[in-house]
């Protein structure tokens, strides 16, 4: 069955779509318990491969080409993967007004470490960018619409929903959270190169917003995290 919000005073929980809950008595070793874990690891695999492999060919197209092949590559079996599971993490799609502010919380708070980490290591802090020959629509999608809206819709419910969901049926809930955690920040960096600001900052985010999650049961506050966390980036980094 599946289980029903619990509405604070005051306030109206507010589903996005209906909750579709899980067979009740269940066994957690069952080819139903599996298969959305199976589903996230598949995706993984494939989403890195790709990430790996396309460096190889991006450059010899043109920058648009090669940035929508980018995104299309990493984010398709994520989204493959999403689809077939979505009666699995839909319970998790639901929003409240707390978590606009537990989003914001998410957010300002795993930028500004990754802000204090980046001047502690290289005693810089984020600066803009210099772009000659003004903002292109290009730049606009891969520094605004891709990160700050395209990404958490698409992540979060990945991410918090299907993959740190479906671990928390075989893993106490810290296991859960540090192992999704590990993989977001991972999968983040092994394809464009790492650095100690972006590891730490990643994951720093990834367990706030895996955190939340778990109390809450709801997505919301992750994808605004999620935008707050990457528009605040965008905004450091825009070419004022």
């Amino acid at each position: 069955m599946s289980e029903t919000p619990r509405t604070e005073p005051g306030t109206t929980a507010l589903p996005l779509v209906e909750a579709v809950g899980e067979t009740s008595g269940t066994p957690h070793g069952s080819r139903g318990a599996r298969a959305p874990l199976v589903w996230a690891a598949a995706a993984l695999v494939v989403a890195v491969v790709l990430a790996l492999t396309f460096p190889a060919w991006r450059y010899s197209v043109p920058y648009p080409v090669a940035l929508t092949a980018t995104y299309a590559l990493t984010w398709g079996p994520l989204i493959i993967a999403l689809l077939a599971t979505v009666a699995f993490w839909r319970r998790f799609v639901a929003f409240r007004p707390v978590d606009i502010y537990l989003g914001l919380l998410i957010g300002v708070v795993a930028r500004a470490v990754g802000v204090i980490v980046q001047y502690l290591v290289s005693g810089q802090l984020p600066s803009s960018t210099l772009i000659i020959g003004g903002v292109s629509a290009t730049y606009v999608f891969a520094s605004v619409i891709a990160p700050v809206i395209l990404a958490p819709l698409i992540e979060e419910p990945f991410f918090r929903g299907l993959l740190q969901g479906s671990l928390d049926r075989f893993l106490r809930p810290w296991g859960s959270l540090i192992l999704t955690s590990i993989v977001f920040m991972l999968v983040h960096t092994i394809a464009g190169g790492w650095s100690w600001t972006l590891c730490v900052t990643l994951l720093v985010y990834a367990l706030l917003a895996g955190y939340v999650t778990q109390q809450t049961k709801r997505l919301g506050s992750a994808v605004i995290g999620h935008a707050t966390f990457n528009g605040l980036a965008a905004l450091i980094s825009w070419p004022w």
